[in-house]
């Protein structure tokens, strides 16, 4: 960024400033959601929830398949990150 780039754009800062905030409050919050530890033990509470009666049949089933569903995307993420695919040059 030059000089006079940088002078111009100053009062931005604080714009960007919030942005790089925000990002990483929601790439924090998505590696909390997606934690394949996390929703296991979240699995673990519901079914105990379930055995000792905190929860009905209908209300535990729900709950755990949004847990299957959030487990699902967290290894299809995980394996993202593992082989990630090959971008494309577009001159094929």
């Amino acid at each position: 960024m030059g000089l006079i780039t940088g002078v111009l754009t100053l009062p931005l800062a604080p714009v960007r400033g919030l942005a790089w905030v925000a990002g990483q409050l929601q790439d924090e919050a998505e590696r909390q959601l997606y934690d394949e530890e996390r929703i296991r033990a979240e699995l673990l509470q519901l079914e105990l929830d379930g055995d000792d009666g905190r929860l009905d049949e209908r209300e535990r089933a729900a709950r755990e398949g949004e847990l299957l569903d959030r487990l699902a995307v967290a290894a299809a993420r995980r394996r993202e990150l593992m082989h990630p695919d090959p971008v494309e040059d577009g001159d094929g």
